[in-house]
């Protein structure tokens, strides 16, 4: 007769054996394959091979018993910490994106209206700003649009964010450079 720990052991590492494969379905079969799901294949296989390993030593040292318990542990920190790796790659590959198109952003868009010349002063000088009163990069691009005379509708659909969101921005840069409005603004920053 097969003892409990024995199901136990098959069981769970059963499940994460499922699990690599699914993930594996999911990167090479999927529509949108991308560097995380296949790294997340290999985690998955790497969490299936260190429980198989760890099983096995458990059982000759302890015996079958300890062999479920390191099985059990092995799948709950499996399927609760490879998730929220998982979310992290992909955060942190979707910054990389979005860090990619605003470098790149710069280089491939037409100049707004005017010369090439006039667009560098306008850049040069919100770097300039930005430096002497500590403005963040994102404040930057907003002070940026609003000196070119966009509306915060406008810097909104170019940032891609709220309009709370500029407005919050806006605020802080009206904080730092100590002025009380737009027209406030314009005044410092063209001088």
């Amino acid at each position: 007769m097969v003892s409990w720990a024995t199901v136990a052991v098959l069981a769970f590492a059963g499940a994460l054996g499922a699990a690599c494969c699914v993930a594996a379905a999911r990167a090479f079969f999927g529509r949108r394959a991308d560097r995380v799901a296949y790294r997340m294949v290999g985690a998955w296989a790497a969490a299936f091979g260190l429980t198989l390993a760890a099983c096995l030593v458990a059982k000759d040292a302890f015996g079958v018993p300890a062999a479920a318990l390191v099985a059990a542990a092995a799948c709950a920190l499996a399927f609760s910490l490879l998730p929220l790796a998982a979310r992290w790659q992909r955060t942190r590959a979707m910054a990389a994106a979005v860090a990619y198109v605003q470098l790149h952003r710069l280089s491939s868009a037409p100049a707004p209206e005017g010369s090439d010349a006039a667009w560098l002063d306008l850049e040069m000088r919100c770097a300039r700003l930005a430096r002497s009163y500590d403005l963040t990069r994102r404040e930057e691009d907003v002070l940026r649009l609003l000196m070119e005379g966009r509306t915060f509708s406008e810097v909104a659909d170019e940032l891609v964010v709220s309009v709370n969101t500029v407005k919050s921005h806006v605020r802080r840069v009206y904080a730092k450079m100590g002025v009380a409005g737009k027209q406030d603004l314009l005044d410092k920053a063209l001088r």
